[in-house]
């Protein structure tokens, strides 16, 4: 478990970087992505390496400054769970947000096998605004 949340707080750590070489070194080739409302970027689900990669490119269009910040990680066994908070500026409104998230990775042979993101989608919506 514990090399279970190095892994993942290395993988924070080279996003923050813009290293996404790094932060999928740990990951299947096949991961599952699920992602939540897919009115938004990074929405929806995706599987594999490639894809995903798209979803961060989402991102990247959508939010200027982007931080995704770690606060806390839980484990037991192959599951983590870890509870941070986004920061960013939306590239088309302008509007800043600050906002909690839950990331539930779970693990399979030491790499990340699939990962739940949960989100407040309200909030990500009116910065970006679409509602």
């Amino acid at each position: 478990m514990a090399e279970n949340v190095d892994t993942l707080k290395e993988g924070y750590e080279a996003f923050g970087r813009g290293d996404i070489d790094a932060v999928f070194a740990n990951w299947h080739d096949d991961m599952a992505w699920e992602g939540g409302n897919s009115d938004l970027p990074a929405g929806g689900d995706y599987q594999g390496k490639e894809a995903i990669g798209g979803a961060f490119g989402e991102l990247g269009a959508a939010w200027d400054g982007l931080k995704v910040v770690p606060d806390e990680y839980i484990g037991e066994g192959d599951t983590v769970a870890v509870l941070g908070h986004i920061e960013g500026t939306a590239k088309d409104t302008g509007q800043s947000i600050k906002s909690p998230f839950v990331h539930i990775y779970r693990f399979e042979g030491g790499k990340v096998k699939s990962l739940q993101v949960l989100t407040d989608t309200l909030a990500g919506a009116r910065a970006l605004g679409k509602v």
